[in-house]
């Protein structure tokens, strides 16, 4: 073979190399773009996603104190409160309400380590004598809604053992079990406690147990503003409505819903 024909052998074979690779390689880079755009766009309908669910949700507020100190806090409806709100609510106030300790609350370091007796405060006329409840638990009785308030009172009353007002006598509500609140409607819940309300007297030293299984019914309220001066029953007042809860009933733990 000469070397002019292998040559056009050679240019022959080139033309269509070019012929067939030129194409080849457009299509190749036309999916390979098509690959990159798909890819860039399942990325921007997560980002888009992300976005969108950040954006429903609500901010963090930043809640000041009377201290100064600044806090988070979850914002909630009107009349939605935590399940540990509820329960804390319940534990704190019953015990307050039911503790007799004989003495008046402690309001001073002073009366902290020289307490004075409980004179009591009275709430109604039985006969020829007066009914009485503790201090203590005629103040908690403002975390009960006012139509109830007065009914547990007389019932209170009635289950005070008067020697608790001599000195003699004390009463202590031990919680046993707290169940988690149970929703009945839109800001209502109840709750069961179980505990033993126990009696002392200088008699009788070991105690008298007496069962306390209730069920308590609490429901949302507003909660009051702080007072210009956190002293003396203000304080109290404001300490146990502060969560914005109240009780409107407490019964034994057999009966239906309220």
């Amino acid at each position: 073979m000469t070397d002019s024909a292998t040559q056009k052998r050679l240019k022959f074979l080139n033309r269509h190399q070019l012929k067939f690779s030129t194409p080849d390689a457009l299509a190749l880079f036309a999916l390979g773009t098509f690959a990159l755009h798909l890819l860039t766009f399942f990325l921007l309908v997560l980002l888009y996603g992300a976005y969108s669910t950040l954006s429903k949700k609500e901010p963090p507020s930043l809640v000041q104190l009377q201290d100064g100190k600044s806090i988070k806090a979850i914002p909630l409806g009107s009349r939605e409160r935590t399940p540990q709100v509820v329960t804390r609510f319940i534990n704190d106030t019953m015990i307050l309400m039911m503790n007799a300790s004989g003495s008046l609350p402690a309001t001073t370091p002073e009366e902290a380590r020289e307490p004075k007796i409980d004179s009591g405060v009275d709430i109604r006329a039985v006969g020829n004598g007066r009914s009485k409840v503790t201090t203590a638990a005629w103040q908690a009785s403002a975390a009960l809604s006012e139509d109830f308030r007065k009914e547990f009172l007389k019932l209170l009353a009635d289950t005070t053992p008067q020697g608790v007002f001599k000195g003699t006598t004390q009463m202590v509500l031990t919680p046993l079990s707290i169940q988690p609140p149970v929703k009945i409607a839109e800001g209502k819940w109840k709750v069961k406690m179980v505990a033993n309300l126990t009696v002392f007297d200088r008699r009788n030293n070991l105690g008298e147990i007496i069962p306390f299984n209730k069920e308590i019914f609490v429901q949302a309220v507003e909660a009051p503003d702080p007072p210009v001066q956190m002293t003396g029953l203000t304080a109290v007042i404001y300490g146990v409505r502060s969560s914005g809860l109240e009780i409107y009933a407490i019964r034994d733990t057999s009966e239906e819903n309220l």
